[in-house]
Order: C-alpha cells, then sequence, then structure tokens
C-alpha cells in the first residue's frame, strides 16, 4: 500500500515536471515586456527616451486686465509670434501612455495695447518659463503605417515675466509663478529603431496670473487676476536611452 502511493505520488511530480518547466509567456494572456527594438523594423519600444521641441509661438496669447482708475480703464495686450523650445525625459508606460517631465520657454513680443478699446502706442514682450509633467498617449495604428498620432495634456508652474510700457507709462508688469496646464495633439515619424521626429500643437494657459498695470497718472497696482491663453506649433527630435 505505501508503495502505491508513492508510486502515485511519484507520477504526480513526474507529470508536474513539464509544466513547471515551461516559460511563463507560454500561457495564454501574457504578453512579456520587448527588449529592444521590435522584429518588425516599426522603430517603435518601451522604456525612457530623451527630447528637444523647438517651438513657433503663434500671435493668439492675450492678457487682459483692468487699471485701477475709477471707473476702470480695460487694458489688453496683444503679443506676436513668437518662439521658444523646452527640453524633456519620458518613459512609456502599459496601455500606450507615456509620461513626460519637460522645460519649457517661450517669448513673445508685445503686437498691440488698447486701453479701454483705443489703440496705445507701446513695447514691450512676455516671457514664460515653466517645468511641465506631460500625460501622453498613443494612439493605436496599424504597424505599417509608418506614423504614430498622440494626444495628451500637462500641469505645471508657469514663472511669467512681462512688461509693456509706453510713453514714459508702465502699463503691464508680471514677475510670478502661477499654475499653467496645456492640451496636446500631435504625430511622430520614426528616422530609425532609435530615433523619431514629432510635431505638434499645443493651447496653454496660465492661471490667474495677476499683473501690476497702470494708466497714465496712476501708481502701478495689481490688477485684476486674469488668464493668460497662448499656443504654439512644436518640432522636436527624439532619441531612446
Amino acid at each position: 500500500m505505501r508503495a502505491s502511493k508513492s508510486l502515485i505520488a511519484g507520477l504526480f511530480l513526474f507529470c508536474a515536471a513539464p509544466a513547471s518547466a515551461q516559460p511563463i509567456d507560454a500561457y495564454p494572456g501574457y504578453q512579456a515586456a520587448p527588449e529592444g527594438p521590435p522584429e518588425d523594423g516599426s522603430g517603435w519600444r518601451s522604456g525612457a527616451y530623451i527630447g528637444l521641441r523647438g517651438s513657433y509661438a503663434l500671435n493668439a496669447n492675450r492678457s487682459e486686465t483692468y487699471a485701477p482708475t475709477t471707473p476702470p480703464t480695460a487694458l489688453r495686450a496683444s503679443y506676436a509670434s513668437g518662439g521658444g523650445g523646452s527640453v524633456y525625459l519620458g518613459a512609456r508606460l502599459p496601455l500606450n501612455l507615456r509620461l513626460e517631465l519637460e522645460a519649457l520657454y517661450r517669448w513673445q513680443p508685445l503686437s498691440t495695447l488698447s486701453l479701454g478699446g483705443v489703440g496705445t502706442p507701446a513695447t514691450g514682450s512676455t516671457r514664460i518659463a515653466a517645468p511641465m509633467l506631460n500625460l501622453l498617449w498613443d494612439i493605436p495604428m496599424p504597424d505599417d503605417l509608418g506614423i504614430q498620432p498622440f494626444v495628451g495634456m500637462g500641469v505645471g508652474a508657469a514663472y511669467t515675466e512681462t512688461d509693456v510700457s509706453g510713453s514714459g507709462n508702465a502699463y503691464m508688469r508680471q514677475n510670478r509663478w502661477d499654475l499653467a496646464y496645456s492640451f496636446i495633439s500631435g504625430l511622430a515619424v520614426p528616422l530609425s529603431d532609435s530615433a523619431r521626429i514629432t510635431a505638434m500643437y499645443r493651447w496653454m494657459q496660465v492661471r490667474d496670473a495677476g499683473h501690476k498695470c497702470a494708466v497714465t497718472g496712476t501708481l502701478q497696482s495689481i490688477c485684476l487676476d486674469n488668464n493668460v491663453n497662448s499656443s504654439s506649433v512644436d518640432l522636436g527630435l527624439e532619441m531612446d536611452l
């Protein structure tokens, strides 16, 4: 009886050995993380990457506020097209997601300034520097298409420096940190197994950006906080680490 029990136990162990020797990726529903570039030559791979973007800042940037007069005088500054850029470090996540830590800079010269709806001669510019955390999603596409569209959003802290003056009067000044967020859409085109170029559109808003402002004959003081919107077209180069 003891011998038969030992024989049965031995048979169970013998049958279980081949199953335990199979690699884990042989089981249904399991996909191991890829190592290196895929064999199909598509150029897309998981892991960390770095990149550099150049920005063409569009002339839709606006600042609106009210000078401390009675009744309040509306100040409206419009900024012309400018430039900038960013450097970033990214990581690929499950579910086609990517996370990027980005250092962004943008500069735009003053285009027009109006006081109470009347144009006023003035010069100046606005500059934004912001660390941003971006979450992007690569839209699933056929492997043979050759491009990878993506969408996403970012959040960060923007340091804005604005100086608008004319006729010996400082109309708008600002140098402070405020909350910023952005929405992004774009596409990537592979150059090799580990490099790609990117093109994207970004809309960004700096929340409650308080300005110091004045009109002729008044002292500068904090005006009403307002949101400052801007947008850009960014071209970049990305490389896997």
